[in-house]
Formats: structure tokens, sequence, C-alpha cells
């Protein structure tokens, strides 16, 4: 009887360490969607800037710049910023995935041993 539970518990926590991943994989592909964007985003900013300085005056070029370079660095860090934190949450759902996934094939494979090697196991 407790062999049947070991493998109904270990169906279930594979089913959830499935389940883990796939919010992984889920985060992975927005990111890389947001990435994408982002890139666009800035492509299209440079761009602007770059036709602003091209009508401007030379005093207000040299103010451009620097704009443009403070504007530049925010945006790096914050991007940076934004990527480690999905970084370390994607981390963490694959590590808890793989533990689940590997303690619930051990509690099936444990449910499925014959009854005279668990009774052995479980009792020594």
């Amino acid at each position: 009887m407790l062999q049947d539970w070991l493998s109904t518990g270990g169906i279930a926590l594979d089913f959830l360490g499935f389940i883990l991943l796939l919010r992984e994989w889920w985060l992975a592909f927005f990111h890389e969607s947001a990435v994408i964007e982002y890139e666009k985003q800035r492509a299209w900013q440079q761009s602007l800037r770059h036709q602003q300085r091209t009508h401007a005056s030379d005093h207000l070029r040299a103010h451009l710049d620097v704009s443009s370079r403070i504007q530049d660095e925010m945006a790096d860090r914050s991007a940076r910023d934004r990527h480690l934190a999905t970084l370390k949450s994607r981390k963490r759902m694959f590590m808890l995935a793989t533990v689940l996934i590997v303690t619930g094939s051990l509690l099936q494979l444990a449910g499925a041993l014959p009854e005279s090697i668990f009774s052995l196991v479980s009792a020594g």
C-alpha cells in the first residue's frame, strides 16, 4: 500500500517539476522578446537623436552628445539589471524543478520495487 502512495507522490512531484520547467521556458521566451523589443526601441531612439544632432547648433550638439551618453548608460544599466533579475529567477525555477523531478523519479522507482525488496529496504 505504501508503494502505491510513493508512486503517486512521485508522479505528482514529476508533474510539478515539469510545470516549473514550463514556467522557466515561458520566462525565457518573454525575456528574449523583451530584449528584441528593447533593441528596436534603442535603435529608434539613437536614430532620432542622430537626426536631432544633425540639425542642431554647435553649442547644442555638445549638450545633445552628453545627454545621449547619459541616456544610453541609464538604458544599459536598466537592461542589465532586468537581465540579471530574469536569470536569477530562471535559475531558481530550474533548480527547484530539477530537485522535484529527480525526487519524483526516485519515489516512482521505490514504488515500483518488488515488495520483497521494498520490505527489506524500508525495514533496514
